[in-house]
């Protein structure tokens, strides 16, 4: 018996601009998670990412959201590898000879169920078992910027970044957003802390003398009810 098949002629075309987007983001993640062990210490481990192209996430154990400071100092240490332009390696390796190498550490994303290993490493800082597209050096992810943080669930938190073009933009929409604000204020940037907490705690006297008011307004409508022979609603001295 003998089976035929129609075999078709295809052409395939490979979206090179978005495999590029994706190339920069997944050799930035690389560099994210040893930054953020390097600034939050060694019980960091990659949990878990996600590739978009316009930006990336990658989920790390840790036990509390991050703050300002540790957020610039992550940033910090991930824009001095990319400026240094720092090759990246790629070699295979048996799994025996790779985990006796470079230690269980090459498992930050995760259990690879393969005999020989894709080691991917970027000079002088991560290594990882890793089977994605990357940059040949660090140079070309351009400018990393992380746009947001998240506790998701107890001990993961998901860091939010973008780089090269997409980060300058959310700079520069940053920077149009605050224009604004120091527009409609009438201030500089020097001014604009205090102007915000002036207006702030304006807003919170106001409140509160609201509140006040409302809270006398109430009593004297009581209190009018109980002295008036209209007292329909039955109040008596101990509402």
């Amino acid at each position: 018996m003998r089976f035929y098949m129609n075999m078709r002629k295809v052409k395939i075309k490979v979206d090179l601009e978005n495999r590029n987007k994706l190339r920069r983001l997944h050799t930035a993640t690389h560099l994210l998670n040893f930054s953020a062990r390097k600034v939050l210490g060694n019980h960091v481990w990659q949990n878990g990412s996600n590739l978009k192209s316009e930006y990336g996430t990658l989920d790390i154990t840790h036990y509390a959201n991050l703050t300002e400071k540790e957020i610039f100092e992550i940033e910090k240490i991930v824009n001095n590898i990319i400026f240094e332009n720092r090759k990246v390696v790629i070699e295979e390796l048996e799994r025996d000879e790779a985990e006796k190498k470079y230690g269980f550490s090459l498992y930050q994303g995760g259990a690879i169920p393969m005999k020989k290993l894709r080691i991917v490493k970027v000079e002088n800082s991560d290594i990882e078992a890793c089977g994605g597209i990357h940059m040949i050096s660090t140079g070309g992810i351009g400018l990393f910027k992380i746009i947001e943080t998240n506790k998701i669930q107890d001990g993961v938190v998901r860091i939010k970044f973008v780089v090269n073009n997409f980060a300058l933009d959310f700079i520069s929409d940053i920077q149009s957003k605050m224009n604004s604000v120091l527009d409609i204020f009438g201030i500089d940037i020097s001014s604009v802390v205090k102007t915000s907490k002036k207006f702030f705690d304006k807003k919170k006297k106001k409140k509160k003398e609201i509140d006040k008011y409302k809270k006398s307004l109430k009593n004297s409508f009581v209190e009018n009810i109980l002295i008036s022979n209209k007292n329909e609603f039955n109040i008596n001295d101990e509402y």
